[in-house]
């Protein structure tokens, strides 16, 4: 498939941590892009009741135990945001937030798959494969933010991260279709056969 013609979603979740075994769910957001184009209208954001939560977490993200006491459960709404994860999902340590949303998903009695793409990752191949920056570069988020000229006015916040996310897979396509790369099956194959340890860029 063309890339202009694939759709993707761009994802960011907000956790209690990040151990799979028992840190919670508390935010979810996508934005979604067709071919290069972020339809922003369509964006969705909500935040989700955990079972428990831990008051240290607020320290990365904001949201309170107060925040979530009105807000729906994963299970109440995982019908809908499976409707919203249409095509190709994109996030920055995606498998990460994968991960997350498998184990969810499962406990809600539905089966979740999809492919991914992760903006990091596809960074460091334009690094090394095209020479345009130097192999060890800063890939954490807020690097890429600040490499990409963007302003990060509000950070940790689920969906401007998403946004923030959108915006630099959408350059990073326009990079690709530059060097001939228009297919989505060979960004995938890229991806698949560039290796990068998730800790190197996850913060």
């Amino acid at each position: 498939m063309n890339v202009r013609d694939a759709e993707f979603c761009v994802i960011d979740l907000e956790t209690t941590g990040l151990d799979l075994r028992k840190d919670k769910i508390i935010a979810f957001a996508c934005v979604p892009m067709k071919g290069m184009k972020i339809l922003v209208n369509n964006s969705y954001y909500t935040l989700i009741k955990p079972e428990k939560y831990e008051i240290k977490a607020m320290k990365y993200h904001g949201i309170s135990q107060h925040d979530l006491n009105d807000a729906p459960t994963f299970e109440e709404i995982s019908e809908e945001i499976l409707t919203r994860l249409k095509g190709i999902v994109v996030g920055h340590a995606v498998e990460i937030d994968v991960a997350f949303l498998k184990k969810y998903f499962k406990k809600a009695g539905i089966k979740f798959e999809r492919q991914t793409i992760d903006i990091a990752l596809l960074e460091k191949w334009l690094g090394e494969r095209l020479g345009e920056r130097k192999t060890n570069e800063d890939l954490t988020l807020d690097a890429l933010i600040k490499n990409y000229g963007l302003k990060a006015t509000y950070r940790h916040n689920a969906l401007a991260d998403a946004f923030f996310t959108a915006q630099i897979f959408q350059i990073q396509l326009l990079k690709l279709l530059k060097y001939g790369i228009n297919s989505v099956d060979r960004i995938l194959g890229i991806l698949s056969s560039c290796k990068l340890s998730r800790c190197d860029f996850i913060f």
